[in-house]
């Protein structure tokens, strides 16, 4: 059976704010880059996401892994130069949570940017992101990313 995407963005405020006020900003962001390296390294072992020679190539396999998974709609992966990206996400289940927390000061889950990172990681590199805004009636968010090889 599907989670419903509303379910899933109440439960991603309801762990992001505890952790926030708990732990404070910077603490929630560690805590959530290192989940994200425990799901990536626990995906590959179950064989849901294939790393690929091409660093681009994994992040389009952890795209297709959570589109798989319902977390969201439809990832665009689009290369714009040799060290930028430029990411489309639609549908995003969290993005009511996600909006309210970053909003109020708070680091949300960022589970996809998480994922994401800690398979360029395993290419050794690391990305700064960008923020191109959102669209939040059309649930649409772009991002840029930096790639730092």
């Amino acid at each position: 059976m599907p989670v419903d995407p509303v379910f899933l963005d109440l439960i991603n405020y309801g762990i992001c704010r505890v952790l926030n006020e708990r732990l404070g900003k910077e603490a929630t962001e560690e805590i959530f880059r290192e989940v994200g390296r425990v799901c990536y390294r626990r995906a590959r072992e179950r064989g849901l996401i294939e790393r690929r020679e091409d660093p681009l190539d994994t992040l389009v396999e952890v795209a297709r892994f959570l589109e798989r998974a319902g977390y969201m709609e439809r990832i665009e992966v689009t290369k714009v130069s040799e060290n930028e990206l430029v990411l489309d996400m639609y549908g995003v289940s969290v993005l009511e949570s996600s909006i309210e927390l970053v909003e109020s000061g708070m680091a949300p889950s960022h589970y996809m940017t998480n994922l994401m990172f800690a398979a360029l990681e395993e290419h050794g590199i690391a990305a700064e992101l960008i923020d191109l805004g959102f669209d939040r009636e059309g649930n649409h968010v772009r991002e840029k990313w930096v790639l730092k090889r």
